[in-house]
């Protein structure tokens, strides 16, 4: 790691493609604490403040290489896209994200991952909300599921309240909130940021698909031991995809007519 004239650490890259700022190779690992599995362990470090604050698009983090990139409109007058707003530096190269080629997934999620907002929902633990959701849905579920949720939350031209259709808090929100909140689809202000999809027109449905592959990767990564199928959850909790006993798998809910319909979750 060499250092800038003022001091401050840079990452060192073997070889950065054209059109990209520096990106840590490798990002650091973090606490245990901070997967699905192991929810109910102590929060260490940053975290322990993270757990404190209140969860909100502009927090940073800089000294831990956690940033903002949502620029004012007096900010974007001085800074460039892809620019810390707390520490002015200029980090990620917004032009390639909005590329959105999945050749490229790994520098992208490596990316939205140097914003304080995005780490925390690629990191923190998922609530019993979302668990609770997740488990019952099951990982084939919510794959499907993420697409109409894409084309309701930020598919139109004009999305109803833009920058509030996604719960933030992660009491409120459930498993596929947590996967648009960390690729940056949770409103259309983010998704024109980071992916290049400006206001103004609906999106495509290529585009669409191309947030939905982003999301449903996400839920393989945080989750990667969710069964294909819903499961009923038991004792809800945390613990729920720590113990495979506490589940099994949904009967069908029989309609008035007699006919099986699938389960609500």
């Amino acid at each position: 790691m060499s250092r800038d004239s003022d001091g401050t650490d840079l990452f060192l890259t073997a070889a950065v493609p054209p059109g990209s700022l520096p990106l840590p190779e490798r990002l650091p690992p973090l606490p245990a604490k901070w997967s699905a599995s192991v929810a109910d362990a102590p929060a260490k470090g940053i975290w322990r403040n993270f757990d404190q604050a209140k969860i909100r698009c502009t927090m940073s983090a800089c000294g831990d290489g956690l940033h903002c990139y949502k620029l004012t409109r007096k900010l974007a007058q001085v800074l460039g896209p892809g620019t810390c707003r707390e520490c002015k530096r200029p980090l990620v190269s917004l032009d390639r994200t909005g590329q959105r080629d999945l050749a490229d997934i790994d520098h992208t999620f490596a990316a939205l991952q140097t914003e304080a907002i995005r780490h925390y929902f690629w990191h923190a633990s998922f609530g019993q909300k979302a668990l609770g959701n997740a488990q019952r849905a099951g990982r084939r579920a919510l794959h499907e599921r993420v697409t109409n949720r894409i084309r309701s939350r930020i598919g139109a031209a004009e999305p109803f309240r833009d920058g509030t259709q996604t719960p933030i808090s992660p009491a409120r929100a459930d498993a596929l909130d947590f996967a648009l909140h960390a690729i940056a689809a949770c409103c259309r202000t983010c998704a024109s940021y980071w992916h290049g999809l400006p206001k103004g027109r609906p999106l495509t449905e290529s585009e669409i698909e191309y947030l939905s592959e982003l999301a449903r990767r996400y839920l393989d990564a945080r989750l990667p031991d969710l069964p294909d199928e819903g499961q009923r959850v038991r004792s809800r909790g945390n613990s729920a995809l720590r113990d495979s006993s506490n589940v099994r798998p949904l009967a069908p809910v029989p309609s008035p007519s007699g006919a099986p319909r699938r389960h609500a979750s």
